[in-house]
């Protein structure tokens, strides 16, 4: 008895083709495993099977009363950021100093501020200590430690304006 046929089937995350033609017949009885390398298509395949996702072409066939489930991956990592954004998060506290140097950067080039030498002293003095206390945390450096995780990471060719929501499972696991 089939308990599952799939012809042509086809889907698409925007313009990129993800499952292209796939063909598969299930019998009673048949083990069957799904292997293959992340992002290939595996958890999309299973989430059209248990009707959890749409697909663009082709049909899905089963008799009636067979049910199919899906037990998602953990993937730990559910986020609407891109991967550079996810990964800037750590450094909050970084960034949050970087804005405030500019600030008083700017500051320290207002006419008001900068011909009023009292005034001008003090807010030297305060980018002076931010500025130190920046750069002994890594804020000159964070920006190239986040490229290098990512390059560990496996995920040096990716562009990192890339959603995460876009990823696979196995890809999301690779995140921190």
């Amino acid at each position: 008895m089939i308990l599952l046929q799939i012809n042509q089937l086809s889907k698409y995350y925007g313009a990129e083709l993800i499952l292209s033609n796939m063909k598969l017949e299930v019998q009673n009885k048949d083990r069957i495993a799904l292997v293959g390398r992340n992002g290939a298509g595996k958890s999309t395949l299973l989430k059209i099977i248990a009707g959890q996702l749409s697909h663009d072409g082709g049909e899905i066939i089963k008799p009636k009363g067979v049910t199919i489930g899906y037990m998602a991956q953990d993937t730990g990592l559910e986020s609407a950021l891109t991967i550079w954004d996810e990964m800037l998060t750590v450094f909050t506290d970084l960034i949050e100093q970087e804005k405030e140097l500019r600030r008083l950067e700017a500051d320290m080039a207002r006419p008001d501020i900068f011909e009023n030498e009292t005034v001008y002293q003090k807010v030297l003095n305060e980018y002076d200590t931010l500025m130190v206390a920046f750069k002994e945390k890594g804020g000159y450096q964070y920006e190239a430690d986040i490229r290098s995780v990512l390059h560990g990471l496996q995920f040096a060719d990716f562009d990192y304006s890339t959603p995460i929501s876009t990823l696979s499972g196995g890809q999301k696991q690779g995140l921190p």
